[in-house]
């Protein structure tokens, strides 16, 4: 494909949420079916604006982002991208949008290691979708970062003022970003509009960091929730309140089967995850063993972990 041609079978849809923050989605067949695509929201005040997250880094995604910039914001200055966390659906636009638009990148501290990271192939993607990938996760590894940033600091530009708030769990470096001009919150993957959330066990997320981060997101008086995946959330304490009490619930329900004797991580999962997609296996055993990770945190129970196989004593 060349590189300023964008593919007919790709195309984007945006949405204005307020007068100052639009929703842009890239509509790919590449990637994973019955998973959203990912959100970038521009947040605009005047003609200052910045994005939150960059979507992915291919020459689709790309064109079709500055394209709709270009055409309906002619005049508007893309300042910054505030990337919640470091995932290629998140960060991997960022290197190609910072360079053209000639905007600053930032991301927490805690982001950079894995930001520059290699990733296991996994098999179970067809090739077509591993080839794909792999240019995501390039792309991922070139993110060109110029300020880290970090709990509690105001980014202003102009009139728009977004305030950081450092959300560990999902990853231990996510930030949800607060337009503090509409009170809307960007949450990037720590709250999706559809859905909970894949929380891994340390060092790649923390459930204990992840229930914290839900309970002072509660704290904050919400209009919206502009998620990382899927629509804008219109009663944010409702949503908040749900997605505690859901993780809750299943760590309840694990402690209930270790009672009954179901003391390993896969027997664990098999009770729970019945008739499961398998490509979905992999993610639904990182909650069980983020959940069995926090329960050993809290001197609820003991485990033993061997190659991978986590078992409660």
């Amino acid at each position: 494909m060349s590189k300023n041609k964008i593919s007919k079978n790709v195309s984007y849809t945006t949405k204005n949420i307020t007068s100052s923050v639009t929703q842009h989605i890239v509509n790919n067949s590449m990637i994973f079916k019955g998973f959203p695509a990912p959100n970038t929201w521009i947040v605009k005040v005047k003609n200052d604006a910045v994005l939150i997250d960059s979507g992915f880094g291919d020459d689709n995604s790309f064109l079709l982002l500055k394209e709709y910039i270009n055409k309906e914001l002619s005049g508007i200055k893309i300042h910054s991208i505030l990337l919640t966390h470091n995932h290629s659906d998140h960060s991997s636009g960022a290197r190609k949008l910072s360079e053209y638009f000639n905007a600053s990148v930032m991301i927490h501290r805690l982001e950079e290691k894995s930001l520059r990271a290699d990733i296991t192939e996994e098999k179970k993607y067809s090739k077509k979708l591993r080839i794909q990938r792999k240019i995501w996760e390039d792309e991922r590894k070139k993110t060109p970062v110029d300020n880290y940033i970090q709990e509690g600091e105001l980014i202003k530009f102009g009139s728009l003022k977004i305030r950081v708030i450092h959300t560990p769990g999902h990853t231990l470096g996510s930030n949800c970003y607060l337009f503090t001009n509409e009170r809307i919150l960007f949450s990037g993957d720590t709250i999706l509009g559809y859905d909970t959330v894949a929380i891994s066990a340390p060092p790649n997320g923390d459930m204990t960091k992840y229930l914290n981060s839900l309970n002072r997101l509660k704290r904050y008086k919400l209009k919206y929730i502009a998620p990382g995946h899927g629509p804008i959330i219109n009663d944010p304490k409702e949503k908040i309140n749900r997605l505690i009490q859901h993780r809750i619930e299943r760590e309840n329900q694990i402690i209930s089967l270790i009672k009954l004797g179901k003391k390993t991580d896969k027997s664990i999962f098999k009770a729970i995850y019945v008739n499961l997609d398998k490509s979905l296996k992999n993610s639904a055993m990182n909650q069980i063993h983020s959940h069995l990770h926090r329960l050993k945190e809290l001197n609820k129970i003991k485990l033993q972990i061997n190659n991978n196989n986590w078992k409660v004593l």
